[in-house]
């Protein structure tokens, strides 16, 4: 059976430091959400790679039945979405590729910023991530040790472990991270 090997795949971020804590950010660069033709995320990554444009992806590993077999397939975590950082000069690059079916403004950009750098940790932490609906309200919470250190998020359940929802704002979607119950401070 083809499999895919890993190296088919992306990096799910470009450049690999891009959320370590870099040097003075480029004030002509700004993070814009990508709304992708259909799977053409990967695709896209690999285009922006080649054009030099920052992005992140975050990828999944999904069981998929195919032909009566299990595999696992690598998947986008946001179907549709992919984030990337640049000026309006790349963005014009990126609509280019023809991949995009629109992109679309941040507002909050040091928001952004933050949420984006809390999921790249996550990912990296928890390759299982789930998605989880976009929380509203709730006993928001700061995670004072383990991986997810400095992290804010909303509390999901309260059992004895903790499920953290780490909201991204910009498409209204969240993933829930699980930690130990003493791991978490109310803010």
């Amino acid at each position: 059976a083809m499999t895919l090997k890993s190296s088919d795949n992306p990096p799910v971020c470009f450049p690999e430091n891009l959320f370590s804590n870099q040097t003075a950010p480029d004030p002509e660069k700004r993070w814009w959400v990508a709304r992708t033709k259909t799977r053409q995320e990967k695709a896209l990554a690999w285009s922006l790679k080649g054009l030099g444009i920052d992005y992140f992806l975050p990828l999944v590993p999904r069981p998929q039945k195919s032909k009566g077999r299990m595999r696992t397939s690598i998947v986008p975590l946001f179907n549709g979405y992919l984030f990337f950082k640049g000026t309006e000069e790349q963005r014009m690059d990126a609509l280019k590729t023809s991949r995009i079916a629109q992109v679309l403004k941040v507002e909050g950009q040091e928001q952004i910023a933050t949420e984006l750098s809390s999921l790249a940790i996550a990912a990296e932490e928890q390759s299982h991530l789930e998605l989880c609906d976009f929380v509203k309200r709730g006993q928001r919470v700061e995670i004072i040790s383990g991986p997810f250190t400095g992290m804010s998020g909303i509390v999901k359940t309260r059992r004895h472990k903790k499920r953290v929802a780490l909201n991204v704002e910009a498409i209204h979607q969240a993933v829930v991270v699980e930690i130990d119950i003493n791991q978490a401070k109310p803010l």
